[in-house]
């Protein structure tokens, strides 16, 4: 009997379980490929909404006349648009959306959300002498804080895809009245 052909039970046990752990090994390696993709893909969709928010405040407030109303989250100034038409815009913190108000000229949808899924937004302002003021008038550069977590709101608290970003600027107003 020693010419028969074919695997002993023995044979196919250990062919089986050695499978298994390959299978097993190459699920988790695609496993964790999967997280980090959705690690980065959330990191880099928080961040890149959130940078591109600061940079429209900022290159708004950059150009602005003055500020005429100052609070720790929010804003109101004046600015003049490439048409030399001059604009008064407030941002302000609605729940978790950045909103943007413009008063004059009044547009139609009012207010717009510039961003939504934002966590924190705080505005510090300075004067002339770099010391921090509350006084609307004497305001010479703006320190802007944005926490942002992803829009999407669907998104579980414990997924990887799950990110915050912390961006900060200060900007200072270089058209004063």
């Amino acid at each position: 009997m020693s010419n028969e052909k074919g695997f002993t039970v023995v044979e196919l046990l250990i062919a089986a379980a050695l499978t298994s752990l390959l299978m097993v090994a190459v699920l988790t390696i695609f496993q964790q490929g999967q997280m980090a993709y959705l690690f980065g893909a959330g990191r880099a969709e928080v961040q890149q909404t959130a940078r591109g928010t600061l940079d429209q405040l900022v290159r708004e407030l950059r150009t602005g006349r003055g500020v005429s109303a100052a609070t720790v989250t929010s804003i109101t100034f004046q600015f003049v648009d490439d048409t030399g038409t001059t604009v008064t815009v407030q941002y302000s913190l609605n729940g978790t959306n950045l909103q943007r108000n413009q008063t004059v000229p009044v547009l139609a949808s009012q207010p717009e959300v510039v961003m939504g899924g934002v966590n924190a937004l705080a505005f510090t302002y300075y004067d002339a002498n770099n010391v921090v003021t509350t006084n609307a008038a004497n305001v010479r550069s703006v320190n802007i804080k944005l926490t942002t977590r992803p829009q999407d709101i669907s998104i579980a608290a414990y997924s990887p895809a799950n990110q915050t970003a912390i961006l900060e600027d200060r900007v200072r107003l270089r058209n004063l009245l």
